[in-house]
C-alpha cells in the first residue's frame, strides 16, 4: 500500500466459491469463543486454515495457523482467570464470505459487574474446509470505558 486509502488486497482477492451457509458460520463464531475461552492450542488451530491471514486496523496481526496460535497463546495470561463472555452472529453471508456481529464483555471477578465492553465487526472468509482464511476484526469499546470515544453531549 503507498496510501492509507488503498485497501488490501483482501477485498479482490479471489477465494474458492464454496459457499458458507449461515448455520456453518455460527458454528465457527462459537467455536472462536470456547477457544478462547479454553486456550485449548488444538481448538484454536481448527479455527483456521494452514495460510490464514489474521488483520488489524492498518496492519496484519498474524500470517499462517502457525502464528495465529502463537500469537493466541502469547495473550493467555491476560485473559486466563479472568471473566469474559463473547457472543457473535453473523449479519451477512455472502458466497465463502461472511460479516459478523458481537460484542465481548468484561466482568469484575466473581460479580456480574460490567468492567468494560466492546462492539465487534468482523470480516471473514473460509475455505473449502470450513476454516477461516481471513480475520479482519474492528472494536471499539464503550464511551465510558474510552472516553475520547464518546459522542460529544448537546
Amino acid at each position: 500500500m503507498k496510501s492509507l486509502l488503498e485497501q488490501p488486497n483482501w477485498h479482490t482477492t479471489p477465494m474458492p466459491q464454496v459457499p458458507v451457509t449461515r448455520a456453518a458460520a455460527q458454528k465457527w463464531l462459537d467455536a472462536y469463543v470456547t477457544a478462547w475461552k479454553s486456550y485449548d492450542e488444538r481448538a484454536i488451530a481448527d479455527l483456521w486454515s494452514e495460510a490464514a491471514v489474521w488483520h488489524y486496523p492498518f496492519q496484519t496481526r498474524a500470517l499462517g495457523r502457525e502464528e495465529i496460535v502463537a500469537e493466541w497463546m502469547s495473550e493467555r495470561d491476560a485473559f486466563v482467570g479472568e471473566s469474559f463472555d463473547a457472543k457473535y452472529y453473523p449479519v451477512v453471508v455472502e458466497g465463502e464470505r461472511v460479516v459478523a456481529h458481537g460484542r465481548t464483555i468484561f466482568y469484575e471477578p466473581g460479580t456480574d459487574r460490567v468492567v468494560t465492553a466492546y462492539d465487534n465487526i468482523w470480516f471473514l472468509r473460509f475455505d473449502d474446509l470450513g476454516r477461516c482464511s481471513e480475520f479482519h476484526e474492528w472494536y471499539p469499546g464503550r464511551p465510558e470505558d474510552e472516553p475520547d470515544r464518546a459522542v460529544p453531549e448537546r
